[in-house]
């Protein structure tokens, strides 16, 4: 579930205590719009109202697809079956019809950290795509974060934590978040929307919520927000660092030995194709090859070369401290082999 960043109207209460529709009668006439968010060790529930009713309720059971109820009886329901702790958060006018109508998302499988990609950088890689769904922003120092939202690769609004309403979206909030992101480290995750399906299936059977899985299982292309070449070229370094200390043979000539002895297996490797070029530690694709393969060929072969010369432990040594790694890593290319 993607809650509110902002500092809770209330917090700390229980469900136990309340009697949750004349609770929510009662909140719709003292802030007007916002949600309640109800949280068991098994079950989360988020219900949105406006000022003058109630407007959706999403029910996430652990491990389980969330369920979306236009009706508030529903959620009741649930309410009876165990306790929980009740969050209020209030929500601009704006904000409510866009939270509560939210649509299903899937989440990439990787997170990225800032100390890998510049929030900078991934928002202008996400405006390219045109991409439509969120950046979830937790501080690892701090129990705190940010929701940055899209539509169509344009920034529409953000949830801070210092922020109030819901939907921020004035540049001073996000250029504030930008400076957070130079002192703390966060993680980033990164979740797009699925809009047309998702409405499909709601129309079809009002059952469908918020989708949390795998990026992986979309047949579509997958949005990566970290360099390729750059992550290949940083883990070549220590390849060559590796390996360099062992033997006086240069670790780039050995390497390319291996890409021939590997042909029949990594046809792609092939230096006559012309697919790639390794020169002076830079890598150059040509437009059309692919990619991710080569680099994934790459990585295996540097790895033939390091086992030959039984480097295996200081090569995992080194590997264990890269930042850098996950973006091999969100493209199912094993660092460690």
């Amino acid at each position: 579930m993607l809650i509110p960043q902002e500092h809770p109207y209330l917090q700390g209460l229980n469900s136990y205590y309340l009697v949750i529709d004349k609770f929510v009668e009662h909140l719709q006439g003292e802030i007007g719009p916002g949600c309640l968010y109800l949280r068991a060790p098994d079950q989360e529930i988020l219900l949105y109202f406006d000022e003058y009713e109630f407007q959706r309720g999403v029910v996430q059971e652990q491990g389980k697809r969330a369920q979306v109820s236009p009706s508030l009886a529903n959620v009741l329901e649930a309410l009876t079956q165990r306790t929980y702790q009740v969050t209020v958060f209030q929500l601009d006018p704006n904000a409510i019809f866009f939270w509560s109508q939210m649509p299903p998302f899937q989440r990439a499988k990787t997170e990225l950290k800032s100390s890998d990609v510049r929030m900078a950088d991934l928002v202008v890689r996400l405006k390219q795509k045109k991409f439509s769904g969120f950046i979830h922003v937790r501080f690892d120092e701090k129990k705190t974060g940010a929701i940055i939202f899209f539509h169509q690769g344009e920034r529409v609004g953000g949830s801070y934590f210092w922020s109030t309403g819901g939907l921020d979206p004035s540049d001073e909030s996000y250029l504030r978040l930008l400076q957070e992101l130079k002192s703390t480290p966060a993680t980033f995750a990164v979740g797009h929307f699925l809009a047309e399906e998702g409405q499909a299936k709601e129309n079809e059977s009002n059952q469908e919520g918020e989708q949390e899985t795998d990026a992986g299982s979309q047949e579509e292309e997958p949005v990566y927000f970290s360099s390729l070449d750059t992550a290949l070229e940083e883990f070549l370094e220590h390849y060559v660092q590796v390996v360099q200390k062992k033997t006086k043979l240069d670790p780039v000539v050995l390497l390319k030995q291996q890409f021939i002895a590997r042909m029949e297996d990594y046809p792609f490797l092939d230096p006559f194709q012309g697919l790639f070029e390794f020169t002076e530690g830079r890598i150059t694709f040509i437009d059309e090859a692919p990619k991710i393969k080569i680099a994934d060929a790459i990585v295996a072969c540097a790895w033939d070369v390091v086992r030959e010369h039984k480097q295996e432990k200081k090569f995992l040594s080194l590997l264990r401290k890269w930042d850098y790694r996950t973006a091999l890593e969100e493209r199912n290319i094993a660092v460690e082999q």
